[in-house]
């Protein structure tokens, strides 16, 4: 009886000991999460940045495609925006942007004849129908994109579709904004998904211009200042 009753005991505080053993490593697993959880965050978020820096330089070779075929950059929508307020989402419908580079309308068709059509639209533009740039899935919102306002926009790697496009439009080697000779009166306005509105800071856009050709930047989901702004140019 003393033996079975010391075989209890010893049991007991075995028992006693794995379940505080456990406690002590579910406590370790959390420990270990809340640390490594925001650094995988992070490096998803670089890599999405350096996803987004890869389409807009793809992009750039097309405008400069654009600007050697025709000896000037093409005058993509007055307000800077790749996908301006109203754009359809209809891809048989016209997207300034892409059927400028792209040659076509976003569901393939070719533009249509230049006779009659508005001087900044696509087909007067591109007369030639030439494709600069070929859009692939990762360049367009899906059709079944849970948003429906903005299926088939041009989007980047973070899904944003507000995204700012500027160009030398007076050949100076330069993108001015703002000032006499600029080449837009103000920054295109983009918003994060916080609805944070971002311009660039003056260290990345310098007052007197940018020397390049074309520009392009967005705001990633978390942006909360100009400095998270994904900027890059050519």
């Amino acid at each position: 009886m003393r033996f079975l009753s010391e075989s209890r005991r010893h049991g007991g505080l075995s028992r006693a000991f794995t379940l505080i053993e456990l406690l002590a490593v579910v406590a370790i697993i959390g420990i270990l999460v809340a640390v490594i959880l925001p650094t995988l965050g992070s490096a998803r978020s670089a890599a999405m940045r350096s996803r987004t820096r890869a389409q807009f330089a793809q992009w750039a070779l097309g405008v400069e495609a654009f600007r050697q075929a025709y000896g000037h950059y093409p005058l993509f929508d007055p307000q800077g925006l790749v996908n301006p307020p109203g754009a359809s989402c209809a891809p048989a419908q016209p997207h300034l942007f892409h059927d400028l580079l792209a040659g076509r309308r976003r569901d393939g068709t070719p533009l249509p004849g230049r006779s009659g059509a508005p001087a900044a639209s696509a087909e007067a533009q591109n007369a030639r129908g030439l494709a600069f740039l070929v859009f692939g899935e990762a360049d367009l919102v899906p059709a079944g994109f849970p948003d429906e306002t903005r299926r088939n926009l041009v989007r980047d790697a973070f899904d944003g579709t507000e995204i700012a496009v500027l160009v030398d439009r007076n050949l100076d080697g330069r993108i001015v904004v703002g000032g006499g000779d600029a080449d837009y009166a103000a920054f295109p306005i983009v918003r994060s998904v916080r609805g944070t509105a971002l311009v660039p800071a003056d260290g990345d856009f310098p007052r007197d211009g940018l020397r390049a050709g074309v520009a392009f930047y967005s705001a990633p989901p978390d942006a909360d200042e100009a400095g998270d702004l994904v900027l890059s140019w050519k």
